[in-house]
């Protein structure tokens, strides 16, 4: 049970990026969700559909 980090533009984006990545206990993880102030160096940037964005296309 490590932890992942997510970047989002909405809460909504997150959930669809969880029920494509758990689509059978999706709804036991978002629960477990927990926001936080830092983000770590190696976190994802998702969509607003919640997919997930390839570092080559970001702009961090």
């Amino acid at each position: 049970m490590e932890p992942h980090f997510l970047e989002a533009p909405s809460p909504k984006a997150v959930v669809a990026f969880l029920r494509r990545t758990y689509p059978h206990n999706y709804d036991e993880v978002v629960p477990t969700l927990v926001e936080i102030p830092m983000w770590p160096e190696f976190w994802k940037v998702l969509d607003d559909g919640g997919r997930v964005i390839p570092r080559t296309q970001r702009q961090d």
